[in-house]
């Protein structure tokens, strides 16, 4: 059970929605209340109530990316959700789950009643326009039904699905009290272009008591909230067309609002009945003619299918320590940190390593009381490769992960990782990392970069593996990311860990992860890839965050093969493939850059190559900081 809240003045509704859930014939699995980036209502809620997981909204503000937070922290199989301001009544949950038992169905939805404010309708709003508030409305089936989409207030849907899609599109829907909406009629729609044999069933008899304030029963109300509907409908329609968008809505204004108009006709209804559609369409028109408010996103990859050369999980699990380096960011750590606990790793430790540059922070202290699994552990001197290497000498299990705060990890990749180490004999193993959301521009230019994935296909890299391609054992993109790679504890002391002069916090910005990976294969060492271990991360939402870090991958990838050209042989092996590896960074139809679009700019490829010429002065300044005293 998922229930979304933004504000303090809705206290008293969001205690009577948690109230109806905990009366329910059926009782849910899980609670979750996710707080939409209010900062004191977190706080109020995860000091009231006992038997409710409060999450704060990690994902974009608004109704869309609240319950997106709360489908990715859920568990169950299928995932309800209930307004803040709704109570559901005893039977609800039950008569939700039931038409679960056919495989087929993928969302059940129920009717919303409206708990009006002086206890009866206003005359000016006939039932045919219960949608204005928020509940059912003349014109729904009356009895269990295949429908187009469910409504907001009241609704579940099978999780697997809302993830495999991606989620609610957070472009669309509500913000605060903005009266956007039709974010699940998208998601409805989008699942039956994908899935065309799933059912999209309708409940009447899953009921909830949907209050009513007194300000949702004034013409001006009536006139935006409709605006804003039309708004939405443009906005779905610019998604999945416009026949999937208004189909629904097509019979409604040809069959239900006419036979309203002539039973209300003299009465105050009939002018609500004729403003409503009327203002509906001209949002639409206008919504149409603009664009979007928010920048229209890509949907993000999906959870690929396990690979059929999976190796079997070990007759014994090894202990396991994740350790997360975090330079301050509470919220995203917090994710991180909850992802990894879901893992339900049998013999697991997390190590949170809070390398803020400034004092100590007692948020991410705190996250030691979360589980007894988790350790949080201090060091001031800035660099990742730094906290990381701090945060393996103080584990105790016998194979370190690493992942970033700005990860999350699916509840298989830590089973899946050490499952290749165990049956491959692999020194390390990295896994497929895909972006949690490409709703920016700058989010898409990344991925068209290269992104983090290496691929859907198992790779092994070592001795006796032939060279995968021309590059080796020089391949940048070839290994695997240091925010999904897990280690033997004796592979990852001998070769002495991290190099502490490169990567974030340092002057070299990036090219740890590279280094170690280079230094483990040409010291003998195996490495295997595979994809069956995800991880979901974050990207940089804005281009001047998407520059800053291009600069420093291009600044970490010299540095890196600046103290490889120091090692015995590396100069040689450089020498032997820059003409390769030159090709590779600059030509247009390379393996690197033709994936890039018309649109991506090239401003960023610039960015990468001062990096690269800045590289070896910034490794410079990190050797001569070693050198001192």
């Amino acid at each position: 059970m998922v229930i979304c809240c933004y504000t303090e003045r809705r206290w008293d509704d969001i205690v009577d929605a948690v109230k109806s859930l905990t009366e329910q014939t059926v009782a849910p699995q899980e609670l979750l209340l996710v707080v939409d980036h209010n900062e004191s209502l977190l706080r109020r809620a995860a000091t009231a109530f006992d038997a409710v997981t409060v999450l704060h909204n990690n994902r974009s503000r608004g109704l869309s990316g609240a319950r997106n937070t709360g489908v990715e922290a859920a568990r169950s199989d299928v995932v309800a959700f209930l307004d803040d301001d709704a109570r559901a009544d005893p039977q609800w949950l039950q008569r939700m789950l039931e038409p679960y038992a056919d495989p087929e169905v993928a969302v059940v939805g129920g009717k919303a009643y409206p708990v009006w404010p002086q206890g009866e309708a206003p005359t000016m709003l006939p039932p045919e326009l219960g949608w204005v508030v928020g509940c059912s409305f003349t014109g729904q089936p009356t009895e269990l039904s295949e429908v187009r989409n469910v409504m907001g207030c009241s609704m579940s849907f099978r999780r697997n699905l809302i993830r495999e899609l991606g989620g609610f599109a957070e472009w669309i829907g509500r913000i605060g009290s903005t009266p956007l909406g039709c974010e699940e009629t998208e998601l409805c729609i989008r699942l039956r272009q994908r899935f065309p044999s799933t059912k999209i069933l309708l409940d009447p008899e899953a009921t909830v008591r949907h209050r009513v304030t007194e300000d949702r029963t004034t013409w001006r109300y009536l006139a935006r909230r409709s605006w804003a509907e039309g708004l939405s409908k443009a906005a779905i329609s610019k998604l999945v067309g416009a026949q999937g968008a208004l189909s629904t809505e097509q019979s409604y204004v040809r069959v239900t609002i006419p036979r309203a108009l002539v039973r209300e006709l003299g009465r105050p209804a009939f002018g609500a009945l004729l403003l409503a559609p009327i203002a509906a369409a001209a949002g639409y028109a206008k919504g149409k003619m603009s664009k979007p408010t928010r920048e229209m996103p890509v949907t993000a990859p999906t959870k690929p299918r396990r690979t059929a050369d999976a190796p079997p999980e070990p007759a014994k699990w090894p202990s396991a320590s994740v350790i997360i380096a975090t330079a301050g960011r509470v919220e995203h750590a917090e994710r991180c940190v909850r992802s990894v606990l879901a893992t339900g790793y049998p013999d697991l430790e997390i190590i949170l390593v809070d390398n803020h540059a400034g004092d100590a922070s007692p948020d991410l202290a705190r996250m030691a009381t979360l589980d007894d699994r988790v350790r949080y552990l201090r060091e001031p001197v800035p660099g990742a490769s730094r906290a990381r290497n701090a945060g393996a000498a103080a584990a105790d299990g016998e194979i370190l992960a690493f992942t970033d705060d700005d990860a999350v990890v699916d509840e298989r990749w830590l089973a899946e990782a050490i499952a290749e180490i165990e049956a491959g004999g692999a020194d390390c193993v990295t896994g497929l990392v895909l972006p949690k959301s490409l709703d920016t521009k700058p989010q898409q230019w990344f991925e068209a970069f290269g992104g983090f994935g290496k691929g859907f296909e198992r790779r092994q890299f070592g001795p006796d593996v032939p060279p995968p391609d021309a590059l080796y054992p020089l391949s940048p993109g070839a290994y695997g990311s240091g925010n999904n790679m897990v280690w033997r504890r004796g592979s990852y002391q001998r070769l002495n860990g991290f190099d502490e002069r490169l990567g974030p916090g340092r002057a070299t910005r990036a090219g740890e992860d590279l280094d170690l990976y280079l230094r483990l294969i040409t010291t003998g060492g195996r490495l295997h890839y595979t994809p069956n271990a995800l991880v979901w991360h974050e990207h940089r939402e804005t281009l001047s965050e998407l520059r800053k870090q291009l600069r420093g991958y291009g600044t970490g990838l010299a540095a890196t093969f600046l103290l490889h050209a120091m090692r015995p042989g590396g100069a040689k092996q450089i020498a032997a493939r820059l003409r390769i590896g030159l090709r590779l960074l600059l030509a247009s139809d390379s393996s690197k850059n033709s994936r890039r679009g018309p649109d991506f700019p090239r401003r960023l490829v610039f960015d990468e190559l001062f990096g690269l010429v800045l590289g070896p002065w910034r490794l410079s300044t990190e050797m001569i900081r070693r050198w001192r005293p």
